[in-house]
Parts: C-alpha cells; structure tokens; sequence
C-alpha cells in the first residue's frame, strides 16, 4: 500500500490487489472514498487514483494523501479510458474498481479475496451491495439475493443471471487481471455500458463467479450519476454490444441456457427494439427462438414502450430515489 513500508511475511503469501478508484469532477465525495480504500483489513494492497479531466478540486484532494495512493492524471476520456489506464499501471493480481462516489467496507477485499481461495480453476467474486445516499445513510430496499452465500456459481447460471438482471454492479466484483486482459480491457467506444459487456466475456470465458451475502460494496445514490441520466446511452450501447456478443451468444445458447433469449429479454423490458429483432432472427436460425417466446417478447416489449412513464408516475407518487 505506502511504497515505503517493508511488506511482512505474511503479506508476501496474500494475493496483491489492485484498488482503481477512476474519478471525473468527484471532490464531493472522493475523500469518503479513498478513505474506504486505505481501511481495508487487507492491508496487501495498493490504491490508484486515475483523474480523468476533472475540472473541480479533485486534483488538490488525490494529491493531499501523498504516497499512500498512486496518482495518475488524463484528459477527460470517459470511465472506460480511466479504467484502462488504472488496468495498465497496476501492480496486482486481483482488480478491484472503487466509483469515486461509492466505498467499501473495511473487510471488503478480505472477504473476496477468501471467496477466491475457496475455487478450484477460473473465478471471479461479487458481494451484495447496501446503496447509501448523499449522506453517506443507507437507503433501505428490498432486494432478493441473486445467489447462495458461499455458492460457486457456474458460468453459465452466473452469465444467466448477469444477461437478465442488466449487469453486477462493478465495485461489488474482485478479478484476476488477466480475465481483463484476455478480453481487451474495457471498450472505450461504450459510455454506459462497458463494465457490462466485460462481464458477459470474462464469463463467456468460463470463469466462476463465487458470491457473498455480506455488503461490502456501499453504492451511493445521487441525482450526478450517469445512471440517473443516461437512457439515451444505455439504448445506445446496447446496439454495439448486441452486435459484438450476437454470434457468441448464439454459439453458447443452449435449451437449458438459452442467452440468445435471455438478451432479447433484457432489451425487450429496456426498450430496445432493434436488438430484440436481431436476436429473434438469430434465434430463429438456431432454432433457440420459436412462435412461444416471440410472442412473449412482443408483450414485454410493450411492457418496455411505456416502461419509463410507469416510473416517472410511481417516483413522483412515492417521492423514491430514482436508480435506474
């Protein structure tokens, strides 16, 4: 962690872990941040800071911790350049991505980084997530743990579960970075998306995914996110990805595991028409797509037309954080 200190017996026998926290115009909340990093009980890690662009005091903020993170600073590029730059300069086994407006528990790579000892071949680790907001206080929501704690998900239930859900939120996930290099690193023609598409290849590469109940990943919730304002570029990336995973996706679509289906799913319910088509044609070649579940895909699409006016009616009824 500090380039200084001499590394103890006991962390030359821990796997070194790579935190990358990338951040553009985040002096709001980047302090509760590294903050977040530098607590970890895992004490064999390093902290990258990669500034993208910023035009705020984040420079001043990331300087003011002095040799206890790495600091590095680009033109502005999008997440996915930062993310890259972070990717090429670190010095450890394992990644782990840090949203400058988001943070971890203290035992958060701890936790993974014991999850990892537990598989046999390839794997990654997801934890379940607490979303906070501005204060930093836990939103209360009800969500339904997408796998048993402790359970080592094959890739095929885990890319299920990652086609059909959208995507595992980043910060919540610890991978080996030469999952990340046989892929390419994160595409930086995506501005929304990228952390998504990565996913969906490093599972297509067979790794495992190995899953905790415990919430190490604290989301924050803001009206500032991308998420909150990117719909357009959400409709826009999943164009270039349901080009770039079609022939993949049919390769390893199965009865049992149908991911042609389950994509044409995810971009019925999001208003993604001309996807869905493509997918219905390929899943007609492939015999994986018959006259049963084009007509179901045809009712969540109209599901997925009036989608947004459903939310905007119920967040402006209930007064609900908006998240997605």
């Amino acid at each position: 962690m500090d380039s200084g200190k001499k590394e103890t017996r006991e962390q030359k026998n821990l796997p070194f872990v790579s935190i990358i926290i990338p951040v553009y115009n985040g002096a709001n909340y980047l302090n509760e941040a590294i903050d977040s990093a530098l607590s970890q009980t895992y004490e064999n890690i390093e902290i990258l800071v990669v500034n993208d662009g910023s035009t705020d005091n984040t420079e001043n903020i990331a300087l003011s911790y002095g040799d206890r993170i790495r600091y590095f600073k680009k033109e502005n590029g999008g997440v996915s350049s930062a993310l890259n730059l972070g990717i090429r300069e670190m010095k450890g086994e394992y990644f782990s991505w840090l949203s400058h407006d988001d943070k971890y528990t203290p035992d958060k790579i701890k936790n993974q980084v014991e999850l990892l000892n537990i598989c046999d071949g390839k794997a990654i680790a997801l934890c379940a997530t607490q979303q906070i907001d501005k204060n930093s206080k836990e939103i209360i929501t009800k969500r339904k743990n997408p796998f048993t704690s402790g359970e080592i998900v094959s890739w095929q239930k885990g890319l299920r579960k990652l086609i059909l859900n959208g995507s595992f939120n980043g910060c919540a996930l610890l991978i080996p970075k030469i999952a990340l290099e046989e892929n390419g690193l994160f595409d930086e023609s995506l501005r929304y998306s990228q952390d998504r598409l990565m996913w969906i290849k490093i599972l297509l590469n067979k790794y495992k995914l190995v899953y905790s109940d415990k919430k190490d990943a604290l989301l924050r919730v803001h009206d500032k996110q991308l998420t909150q304002t990117g719909r357009s570029c959400f409709h826009h990336d999943s164009v270039i990805i349901g080009d770039l995973l079609l022939e993949d996706l049919a390769q390893n679509s199965s009865k049992e595991y149908n991911f042609l289906y389950y994509f044409a799913v995810c971009n019925a319910k999001y208003g993604n028409p001309a996807v869905v088509k493509k997918y219905i044609e390929k899943g007609k070649e492939k015999r994986l797509i018959g006259f049963y579940k084009i007509v179901k895909l045809k009712l969540i699409a109209v599901y997925g037309k009036i989608r947004p006016l459903i939310r905007k009616i119920y967040y402006k009824l209930f007064k609900k954080v908006k998240t997605c």
